[in-house]
């Protein structure tokens, strides 16, 4: 276990939040920020991007140590993919748990405008002019390239979020890659797809069984009701890196850290096999 994992599970997640904040300035302190070129050669050479590829992202702007803006990383990862590559993000916009959010009488998805909770990098990719955005009331992501309405339009009519018509099933097709940026596989949401797709055949049961309802505003402002499984209580406790560091081959997923800032790179196809031969044996990241 690392400090900062002792820490975030033994002290207040204020005092967490506080050290962490102090950590990210020292950073900045000892280290220059990346360049550009720097950031773009990082992205091939330790997080194996290449052109071509559909890439998904996980990212934590606050948390990096770049020299260039927000914006400016989004068209590096454009960049890094090329014309016929796609980049994607998770793109929900609501904090709660999905349950609470369609209790709730006003909940309402505007595929157009609802800004996403998932930090600024999404948030940037859903403004961009040729963002495809998902229907998808709970579990919504944002693509932009070459393949960004195959692997988006259909993500809404599989009452599974993370099943055969999501957009992070679908990459599996492709030569394609998760990264994380500032982040830890805890933010890995890939995971979720191997019980979507295992259903009553993974060991524990991870969606509810019975689903809800969620109001969606479309892209030509029409409402859609789209129903869609949520996340049972029994995911609540989880263990992704303990999990990946016992199990997972680092062909399949390997976390790294530089200048002092958290990275990883999956091969979803890989780790798909991986996390589905763990599960028939009865070994899952919920203990």
């Amino acid at each position: 276990m690392s400090l900062s994992d002792f820490i975030y599970k033994h002290f207040p997640v204020s005092w967490f939040k506080a050290l962490r904040k102090a950590y990210y300035k020292l950073n900045e302190l000892l280290y220059p920020p990346l360049t550009e070129n720097q950031f773009s050669a990082f992205l091939e050479s330790r997080l194996g991007v290449k052109k071509g590829m559909i890439l998904y992202v996980h990212s934590s702007i606050d948390k990096l140590n770049i020299a260039f803006s927000a914006y400016r990383l989004l068209e590096l990862l454009m960049e890094s993919v090329g014309e016929d590559g796609t980049v994607m993000f998770p793109c929900w916009n609501y904090r709660d748990r999905a349950e609470d959010y369609l209790k709730q009488p006003g909940a309402l998805f505007i595929v157009k405008r609802s800004p996403t909770t998932m930090g600024l990098l999404p948030e940037l990719a859903r403004r961009h002019k040729n963002a495809v955005r998902s229907l998808h009331p709970t579990t919504s992501i944002v693509a932009i390239g070459a393949k960004a309405h195959e692997l988006i339009d259909e993500h809404h009519l599989d009452m599974y979020p993370n099943g055969k018509r999501s957009p992070l099933y679908k990459m599996m097709k492709y030569n394609s890659r998760i990264i994380g940026l500032g982040e830890k596989v805890v933010s890995l949401s890939f995971v979720h797809v191997v019980e979507d797709l295992m259903k009553e055949d993974f060991p524990l049961q991870t969606l509810s069984g019975k689903p809800m309802e969620g109001r969606v505003i479309d892209q030509n402002n029409q409402e859609l009701i789209i129903e869609t499984l949520v996340p049972h209580l029994n995911i609540g406790h989880r263990d992704i890196p303990g999990f990946f560091n016992k199990y997972i081959s680092k062909e399949a997923c390997r976390s790294t850290s530089f200048q002092g800032v958290n990275y990883f790179s999956a091969n979803p196809s890989l780790l798909f096999d991986e996390l589905k031969k763990l599960a028939e044996r009865g070994k899952t990241i919920y203990g």
